[in-house]
């Protein structure tokens, strides 16, 4: 059976990946620390936090880069047109930064867990920096999937149940992912 996780290499470029965590690392004005449950927290700068950020070029960039592949992915997955949402909205995406050293990290979770959260229908990570040691691990039932953070690289998935997954901590240096939803309308 499909597990619908599906991962796209290089949707990003190498400057543009590092452009992105320098703009994160500058605005700390914007940093939030997101409690993620069991002592583990992350840094976080919603890229739409106001109507004039400076993030507005990159994030529609970075939406127009999710949704172009959420339609390869639909395509990949052989999910049919009564399977899929005609239109649908996106999550304002989010740069989130764990710091080695075992407290940043997101244990497993899944995301979508209430009403307002229940819009969501596809996971979108993309990859800042090459990290294996601070991989995402997703738990299907059918068994483990391990993504490693490669720099560039586009992970999408369901946020449903069937698919707890764990942000592990990165080991020697930060982990530097944008995180995004698409919504049903």
């Amino acid at each position: 059976m499909d597990n619908y996780i599906r991962v796209y290499e290089n949707v990003m470029t190498n400057e543009k990946c590092q452009r992105l965590i320098k703009m994160f690392e500058s605005d700390t004005e914007h940093h939030q620390i997101q409690d993620c449950g069991q002592g583990a927290t992350l840094t976080q700068v919603n890229l739409l936090h106001s109507p004039d950020t400076i993030w507005k070029n990159e994030s529609n960039d970075i939406a127009n880069t999710i949704v172009n592949y959420a339609h390869i992915y639909k395509k990949d997955c052989d999910i049919k047109d009564n399977q899929w949402p005609e239109k649908f909205g996106f999550e304002p995406p989010k740069i989130k930064r764990y710091m080695p050293g075992g407290k940043e990290s997101f244990p497993e979770h899944v995301d979508v867990l209430d009403h307002k959260t229940a819009k969501r229908f596809l996971v979108a990570f993309i990859y800042l920096d090459n990290n294996e040691k601070g991989e995402t691990v997703i738990n299907p039932k059918d068994g483990k999937f391990v993504s490693f953070c490669t720099r560039g690289s586009l992970l999408l998935f369901p946020p449903l149940w069937p698919w707890l997954h764990t942000g592990m901590p990165p080991i020697d240096t930060p982990k530097y992912i944008v995180g995004s939803y698409l919504h049903y309308p």
